[in-house]
């Protein structure tokens, strides 16, 4: 039998003994969970998060980044609720002349389906945008009633990043639907990027492990287009190195976002553990990097770029970085929480020398 997969609160009840510490290990956070040392280089803004909850809309948990440059002005695409927190989740987007201070427009980019039978019925999620062949393109995750369905990678196009067309031909990117395939229930939370005159979509995967460990894989996939629209074949192409294994109860990778600077490809991803002592269960633990010469072969980073206890912020959670190069810097916005114990929801920025990745 089939068993739906949950790709942001898991409800799957692990029999695992507890998790060793690491040899590189960060600090407990006093609750006896392991954390990896991080790597030096990234520095965050002390007056995180530059977005918080309720920002500009009442209720809003401001999440999922999508930033570019466009001359002075950082543009980001962000996804809130406009109903009750989770429900009803829809792109908006935001302007700042600093990348600090935002001003929000809180009319929605795009509406859900209107159809019970839309791929994106209750969900448009975690947009990614980039202007191609004249036009900008936005990729999104389409939810249809919760996480427990197949998730499909969505598109739509604009002539100015304001007013939005969902492509007919949606969904741009679909799952097997065999679970026992890498990405047989879910493709979501794209992250795209032109390179080569084309548009490379990475995106999250999701199918059952078929091993010890969390029962779901989640790893990172790619499609090419060579217009924006149609795509071809999916292809699997990270997914948990030695740092993250199974056996530590990480589940894997998400929400990746890339970036090409010269040469070199980066990915930018955040990393889901399962802690079984915790209430969701399902926690986007760490912020890493990866880097290519072709975007099909990723070398990693030996250690995470952040871990959720770095900030008070973020220590539930801390996820869905996006990163531009500006001003000889790299530049990240990304969103984490503490939600559950003092109410804290937002996005942040942090920022490092080009000189940090070679």
């Amino acid at each position: 039998m089939e068993i739906p997969l949950k790709i942001r609160i898991s409800t799957v009840v692990c029999f695992l003994l507890c998790v060793a510490a690491c040899d590189d290990k960060h600090h407990s956070g006093g609750s006896g969970i392991d954390y990896p040392g991080t790597q030096t280089g990234w520095t965050a803004y002390a007056g995180n998060p530059v977005i918080t909850m309720g920002d500009a809309l009442a209720g809003a948990q401001w999440n999922d980044p999508c930033v570019l440059k466009e001359g002075a002005t950082y543009v980001m695409y962000l996804t809130a609720n406009t109903g009750a927190p989770g429900e009803n989740v829809v792109p908006f987007r935001a302007t700042s002349l600093d990348g600090l201070a935002w001003s929000i427009d809180t009319t929605p980019l795009l509406a859900t389906g209107s159809n019970p039978g839309d791929f994106d019925y209750a969900k448009v999620e975690t947009p990614s945008v980039v202007f191609f062949n004249g036009e900008y393109h936005m990729y999104y995750t389409g939810v249809q009633t919760d996480f427990n369905d197949p998730v499909y990678i969505g598109h739509a196009t604009s002539p100015d990043g304001l007013v939005w067309t969902k492509d007919p031909a949606n969904p741009a990117v679909s799952p097997t639907l065999n679970q026992s395939d890498w990405n047989g229930w879910h493709t979501g939370e794209p992250g795209a990027v032109v390179f080569n005159s084309k548009v490379y979509l990475y995106f999250t995967a999701a199918g059952l492990r078929g091993a010890s460990g969390p029962v779901v894989k989640r790893t990172i996939g790619m499609a090419i287009s060579d217009d924006g629209f149609v795509f071809g074949a999916s292809t699997q192409v990270l997914e948990q190195g030695t740092l993250y294994t199974p056996e530590k109860n990480y589940e894997g990778y998400s929400t990746p976002s890339a970036l090409v600077v010269g040469l070199t490809m980066h990915l930018f991803y955040d990393v889901v553990r399962i802690i079984s002592s915790e209430n969701p269960d399902w926690v986007q633990f760490t912020l890493h990097h990866a880097q290519s010469s072709d975007g099909v072969g990723w070398a990693e980073d030996a250690l995470p770029i952040f871990v959720r206890i770095d900030a008070s912020w973020t220590r539930r959670e801390v996820r869905a970085p996006v990163v531009i190069h500006d001003s000889a810097k790299f530049k990240m916005w990304f969103a984490g929480d503490d939600f559950i114990s003092s109410g804290v929801w937002g996005i942040g920025y942090a920022d490092a020398e080009e000189g940090l990745y070679p």
